[in-house]
């Protein structure tokens, strides 16, 4: 935040912000909104869509058509949250944070109902996520935050998640995501090599956009980088870029041309649209808010979360309350954890799943797998061993002084293991508009 003196007793605030692009039934009935000048300061501007000059959006051509097997729409019908998600493996999927863990008018979206789409041809496929019907639907989840800062810090350049479905239904192929520095990047955008496909609630009834050419930079005419980077939490994960985005377009793929006959790649996830709003005060008192700037959308870069696709996809993960109560004990043992023993996957488990993972050195994905349980189990019998004159003698293993943890008992819904359930019929409803 930054004051500027003004005439008289008013001083104008510039308050930064960050906007989701997901979109409700009410954002995107309501259009372009501005903030009330009656609302409070940290109340977020609501920016459904976020164009940049001429309107650059049109139809996918032909020669990306591919593309639409492998970049689907996500949706939640009780909170109407409805994203862009895309392909990263045959059955897993990449889009942004928010979609799946944002409040929505106070409700939370119902991870066993969040549905993933793809439309290819006459072809529609659906899947949930991995274990929707238990209660490890999250441990099939990664994520890079779960909570949202609209206001600085902001959260952005945290706002990735990586899903595994439910049914391997990416059977048109996936998208690469390629690690690339921002300023490789940036000059990619520069020749013209840098573009976005996504849903758009405003745009053709379901269709996906294309959108080209895209600008990826880091100073603007309102505000420079140096001042920016000051916003946002691991600015360096945090990309800033100008194609046009609508209501639906939080989880799209930022694609860069990989030339021929390489098809495109991913390098980054937008996920929502960073503004800087004007407020007038007088006595500390707002007496005027002014329509936000939009400075740029901004995207996640894909070294954040490239790491956690091969994870996901191929590691086995907790499937049992008793196994999390362990995987949580071994936590508090080596002082990572201070949270209950309730063998929930909540936001400081994975916290300190993240803290351990980087204190061996290991790429941080915060995934309750059985290999990380089993680590802590050989660490355990490793340390119970002692060796005196380099003989190999082993002595017994000592007890441990630490009290036996209290255990939340779980609840009835823990008791079975996922399975993959057979086809999903349920029908398609964008919420109808």
């Amino acid at each position: 935040m930054q004051a500027f003196q003004g005439w008289g007793m008013r001083v104008i605030v510039l308050l930064c912000q960050i906007v989701a692009c997901a979109a409700t039934m009410n954002a995107a009935l309501a259009g372009p909104l501005v903030p009330s000048r009656e609302a409070s300061r940290d109340e977020a501007a609501l920016v459904p869509v976020a164009i940049f000059g001429t309107d650059d959006r049109r139809d996918l051509p032909d020669s990306m058509s591919p593309l639409e097997g492998k970049i689907g729409m996500l949706y939640e019908q009780s909170t109407q949250t409805l994203c862009t998600a895309f392909c990263v493996d045959r059955d897993v999927i990449a889009t942004a944070a928010h979609c799946l863990f944002q409040p929505k008018n106070g409700r939370l979206p119902d991870l066993s109902e969040v549905t993933f789409r793809l439309s290819y041809g006459n072809m529609q496929l659906n899947a949930g996520i991995y274990a929707r019907r238990t209660a490890f639907t999250k441990h099939y989840i990664a994520v890079g935050t779960t909570a949202f800062n609209n206001e600085p810090p902001l959260s952005a350049p945290r706002d990735w998640a990586v899903v595994k479905l439910e049914r391997p239904i990416c059977r048109f192929g996936a998208l690469r995501v390629e690690t690339r520095p921002v300023p490789e990047l940036m000059k990619r955008s520069e020749e013209g090599k840098i573009f976005q496909i996504a849903y758009h609630w405003d745009y053709k009834h379901w269709q996906l956009a294309y959108s080209m050419p895209c600008r990826i930079q880091r100073d603007y005419e309102q505000i420079r980088w140096k001042f920016i980077k000051q916003h946002f939490i691991d600015h360096e994960q945090l990309l800033l870029h100008n194609c046009d985005t609508g209501g639906a377009s939080s989880g799209s793929p930022i694609l860069m041309e990989a030339g021929p006959p390489n098809a495109p790649v991913a390098v980054a996830i937008n996920v929502g649209t960073y503004t800087r709003t004007r407020i007038l005060l007088k006595k500390g008192e707002v007496v005027k808010r002014l329509a936000p700037d939009i400075i740029a959308n901004t995207a996640v870069n894909g070294t954040a979360f490239a790491h956690v696709i091969p994870e996901l996809a191929g590691a086995d993960m907790i499937v049992s309350h008793e196994d999390m109560v362990r995987l949580q004990s071994e936590l508090t043992i080596r002082g990572l954890y201070t949270g209950t023993l309730d063998g929930q996957l909540g936001r400081a488990t994975r916290s300190a799943i993240i803290a351990f993972e980087s204190s061996v050195g290991q790429m941080p994905t915060g995934l309750p797998t059985v290999a990380l349980l089993h680590r802590f189990g050989e660490d355990r019998i490793k340390s119970a061993h002692t060796y005196s004159n380099g003989t190999g003698v082993v002595s017994p293993a000592q007890p441990d002084p630490t009290p036996p943890p209290q255990v939340t008992p779980p609840t009835p819904t823990q008791a079975q293991a996922p399975r993959r359930p057979a086809l999903d019929l349920r029908p398609f409803n964008p919420f109808s508009r």
